[in-house]
Protein backbone atom coordinates (compact mmCIF):
# COMPACT_ATOMS: atom_id res chain seq x y z
CA UNK A 1 0.00 0.00 0.00
CA UNK A 2 1.62 3.45 -1.17
CA UNK A 3 0.98 5.95 1.34
CA UNK A 4 -0.32 10.06 -0.15
CA UNK A 5 1.03 12.55 2.43
CA UNK A 6 -0.42 15.81 1.86
CA UNK A 7 1.41 19.36 2.95
CA UNK A 8 -0.10 22.72 3.24
CA UNK A 9 -1.86 25.16 5.02
CA UNK A 10 -5.77 26.19 5.40
CA UNK A 11 -6.64 24.80 1.72
CA UNK A 12 -5.33 21.39 2.83
CA UNK A 13 -6.18 21.36 6.09
CA UNK A 14 -9.79 22.10 5.27
CA UNK A 15 -11.24 21.60 8.61
CA UNK A 16 -9.49 18.43 9.08
CA UNK A 17 -9.59 18.15 13.40
CA UNK A 18 -13.51 19.60 13.16
CA UNK A 19 -14.69 17.77 9.74
CA UNK A 20 -16.71 14.82 11.12
CA UNK A 21 -14.77 12.74 9.04
CA UNK A 22 -12.99 9.74 10.64
CA UNK A 23 -10.26 9.72 8.20
CA UNK A 24 -9.04 13.36 9.14
CA UNK A 25 -9.12 14.72 5.91
CA UNK A 26 -11.06 17.46 5.90
CA UNK A 27 -13.71 18.09 3.38
CA UNK A 28 -11.30 19.95 0.79
CA UNK A 29 -9.57 18.62 -2.42
CA UNK A 30 -7.76 15.45 -0.20
CA UNK A 31 -10.89 13.95 0.92
CA UNK A 32 -12.27 14.71 -3.12
CA UNK A 33 -8.63 12.39 -4.13
CA UNK A 34 -9.08 9.83 -1.50
CA UNK A 35 -12.68 9.33 -2.63
CA UNK A 36 -12.09 9.34 -6.28
CA UNK A 37 -8.73 7.08 -5.83
CA UNK A 38 -11.29 4.40 -3.40
CA UNK A 39 -12.70 2.69 -7.00
CA UNK A 40 -9.02 1.43 -8.24
CA UNK A 41 -7.49 -1.70 -7.48
CA UNK A 42 -4.66 -0.03 -5.72
CA UNK A 43 -4.91 0.68 -2.10
CA UNK A 44 -3.70 3.85 -1.04
CA UNK A 45 -3.29 5.09 2.55
CA UNK A 46 -4.05 9.68 2.38
CA UNK A 47 -2.59 11.20 4.71
CA UNK A 48 -3.41 14.94 5.62
CA UNK A 49 -1.33 17.11 7.69
CA UNK A 50 -2.24 20.43 6.37
CA UNK A 51 -2.16 23.18 9.00
CA UNK A 52 -4.36 26.65 8.66
CA UNK A 53 -2.25 29.57 8.97
CA UNK A 54 1.23 27.65 7.81
CA UNK A 55 3.95 29.19 6.02
CA UNK A 56 7.00 27.38 4.32
CA UNK A 57 9.05 27.75 7.48
CA UNK A 58 6.20 26.42 9.80
CA UNK A 59 5.85 23.62 7.42
CA UNK A 60 9.80 22.89 7.19
CA UNK A 61 9.58 22.98 11.44
CA UNK A 62 7.15 20.28 11.56
CA UNK A 63 8.46 17.99 8.79
CA UNK A 64 9.93 15.41 11.46
CA UNK A 65 6.17 15.27 13.40
CA UNK A 66 4.21 15.92 9.97
CA UNK A 67 6.49 14.01 7.28
CA UNK A 68 9.16 11.66 7.71
CA UNK A 69 7.65 9.89 11.10
CA UNK A 70 4.80 8.32 8.02
CA UNK A 71 7.39 7.53 5.37
CA UNK A 72 5.48 8.54 2.98
CA UNK A 73 6.01 7.54 -0.26
CA UNK A 74 4.50 10.90 -2.09
CA UNK A 75 4.40 14.55 -0.51
CA UNK A 76 2.17 16.84 -2.49
CA UNK A 77 3.01 20.17 -1.28
CA UNK A 78 0.35 23.28 -1.75
CA UNK A 79 1.31 26.36 0.22
CA UNK A 80 2.63 29.65 -0.51
CA UNK A 81 -0.40 32.25 -0.13
CA UNK A 82 0.06 32.49 3.98
CA UNK A 83 3.66 33.65 3.02
CA UNK A 84 2.34 35.89 -0.02
CA UNK A 85 0.35 37.67 2.95
CA UNK A 86 3.48 38.13 5.52
CA UNK A 87 5.23 40.50 2.07
CA UNK A 88 2.46 42.26 1.55
CA UNK A 89 1.71 43.00 5.04
CA UNK A 90 5.04 43.74 5.57
CA UNK A 91 5.91 44.93 2.42
CA UNK A 92 8.88 42.76 1.64
CA UNK A 93 9.91 41.32 -1.83
CA UNK A 94 9.51 38.03 -2.22
CA UNK A 95 13.31 37.66 -2.78
CA UNK A 96 13.96 39.29 0.63
CA UNK A 97 11.51 36.96 2.20
CA UNK A 98 13.44 34.19 1.37
CA UNK A 99 10.27 32.24 -0.28
CA UNK A 100 12.47 30.61 -3.06
CA UNK A 101 15.18 29.50 -0.19
CA UNK A 102 12.42 28.43 1.87
CA UNK A 103 10.71 26.23 -1.27
CA UNK A 104 13.78 24.98 -1.95
CA UNK A 105 15.16 24.15 1.53
CA UNK A 106 11.41 21.95 2.00
CA UNK A 107 12.28 20.10 -1.26
CA UNK A 108 15.70 18.96 -0.23
CA UNK A 109 14.77 18.20 3.43
CA UNK A 110 12.07 16.03 2.06
CA UNK A 111 14.31 14.25 -0.04
CA UNK A 112 17.39 14.00 2.52
CA UNK A 113 15.08 12.19 4.80
CA UNK A 114 12.38 10.67 2.26
CA UNK A 115 12.63 8.31 -0.52
CA UNK A 116 8.67 9.89 -1.66
CA UNK A 117 8.33 11.21 -4.99
CA UNK A 118 7.36 15.19 -4.36
CA UNK A 119 4.19 16.75 -6.12
CA UNK A 120 3.98 20.34 -6.21
CA UNK A 121 0.70 22.45 -6.33
CA UNK A 122 0.97 26.45 -6.92
CA UNK A 123 -0.81 28.85 -4.86
CA UNK A 124 -4.36 30.44 -6.14
CA UNK A 125 -6.07 33.57 -5.34
CA UNK A 126 -9.09 34.99 -7.02
CA UNK A 127 -9.53 38.98 -7.67
CA UNK A 128 -12.76 38.69 -5.38
CA UNK A 129 -12.83 40.77 -3.47
CA UNK A 130 -11.13 43.33 -5.63
CA UNK A 131 -8.72 44.23 -2.87
CA UNK A 132 -6.86 41.00 -3.87
CA UNK A 133 -5.94 42.44 -7.57
CA UNK A 134 -3.16 43.78 -5.44
CA UNK A 135 -1.52 40.61 -4.68
CA UNK A 136 -2.18 38.78 -8.02
CA UNK A 137 1.33 39.86 -9.04
CA UNK A 138 3.04 38.60 -6.04
CA UNK A 139 1.19 35.33 -6.76
CA UNK A 140 2.05 35.06 -9.80
CA UNK A 141 5.78 35.68 -9.04
CA UNK A 142 5.53 32.80 -6.32
CA UNK A 143 4.25 30.28 -9.18
CA UNK A 144 7.42 31.28 -11.42
CA UNK A 145 9.37 30.77 -8.31
CA UNK A 146 7.80 27.35 -7.91
CA UNK A 147 7.91 26.40 -11.11
CA UNK A 148 11.55 27.00 -11.96
CA UNK A 149 12.31 24.97 -8.51
CA UNK A 150 10.47 21.98 -9.70
CA UNK A 151 12.10 22.06 -13.16
CA UNK A 152 15.43 22.26 -11.28
CA UNK A 153 14.27 18.89 -9.49
CA UNK A 154 12.38 17.44 -12.40
CA UNK A 155 9.20 17.60 -9.93
CA UNK A 156 5.74 17.81 -11.13
CA UNK A 157 4.04 21.25 -11.28
CA UNK A 158 0.38 21.87 -11.14
CA UNK A 159 -0.46 25.65 -11.80
CA UNK A 160 -3.99 26.08 -10.27
CA UNK A 161 -4.17 29.82 -10.94
CA UNK A 162 -5.50 29.76 -14.40
CA UNK A 163 -7.87 26.63 -14.08
CA UNK A 164 -9.78 27.74 -11.10
CA UNK A 165 -9.51 31.93 -12.26
CA UNK A 166 -11.30 30.28 -15.53
CA UNK A 167 -13.78 28.77 -14.21
CA UNK A 168 -14.50 31.48 -11.57
CA UNK A 169 -15.16 34.15 -14.79
CA UNK A 170 -17.13 31.93 -16.45
CA UNK A 171 -19.39 30.25 -13.04
CA UNK A 172 -19.10 32.70 -10.63
CA UNK A 173 -16.75 33.36 -8.18
CA UNK A 174 -19.06 32.41 -5.76
CA UNK A 175 -19.37 28.93 -7.14
CA UNK A 176 -15.25 28.69 -6.86
CA UNK A 177 -14.12 30.36 -4.14
CA UNK A 178 -16.05 31.65 -0.46
CA UNK A 179 -13.59 34.48 -0.28
CA UNK A 180 -11.02 34.77 -2.64
CA UNK A 181 -8.91 32.75 -0.94
CA UNK A 182 -10.55 29.59 -0.09
CA UNK A 183 -12.64 27.14 -2.51
CA UNK A 184 -15.81 25.37 -2.30
CA UNK A 185 -16.67 22.09 -3.18
CA UNK A 186 -16.30 22.59 -6.68
CA UNK A 187 -13.60 24.51 -6.69
CA UNK A 188 -11.84 21.65 -4.41
CA UNK A 189 -13.43 19.13 -6.92
CA UNK A 190 -11.55 21.24 -9.35
CA UNK A 191 -8.12 21.71 -7.73
CA UNK A 192 -8.35 17.66 -7.31
CA UNK A 193 -9.15 16.56 -11.04
CA UNK A 194 -5.82 19.11 -11.77
CA UNK A 195 -4.16 17.11 -8.98
CA UNK A 196 -4.99 13.74 -11.18
CA UNK A 197 -4.72 14.59 -14.31
CA UNK A 198 -0.69 15.84 -13.60
CA UNK A 199 0.25 13.27 -10.68
CA UNK A 200 -0.61 10.30 -13.16
CA UNK A 201 -0.74 7.48 -10.37
CA UNK A 202 -0.76 4.10 -11.91
CA UNK A 203 -4.11 2.76 -11.24
CA UNK A 204 -5.86 -0.33 -12.29
CA UNK A 205 -9.23 -0.79 -13.54
CA UNK A 206 -11.17 -3.73 -14.50
CA UNK A 207 -10.61 -2.27 -18.56
CA UNK A 208 -7.69 0.25 -17.58
CA UNK A 209 -3.83 -0.09 -18.71
CA UNK A 210 -1.08 1.62 -16.59
CA UNK A 211 0.27 4.54 -18.12
CA UNK A 212 4.45 3.84 -18.36
CA UNK A 213 4.88 7.34 -17.08
CA UNK A 214 3.25 6.90 -14.11
CA UNK A 215 4.96 8.25 -11.15
CA UNK A 216 4.27 5.21 -9.20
Amino acid sequence: MKTLLFLGDSITDAGRLFSGRADGLGDGYVSVLADRLNDTAQNFRIINKGHDGFTLPRIIHNLTQDCFSCRPDMVSILAGINDASICINTGLSLKNYGFTDYYEQLLLSIQANTSAKIVCMGPFLFPYPQEYLNWLPLVNEINLCIKKLTEKYHLPFIYLQDLLNGAAREQGYGKITVDGVHLTPLGHQLAAGAWLKGVRLKRTRQKAVCPEDSLF
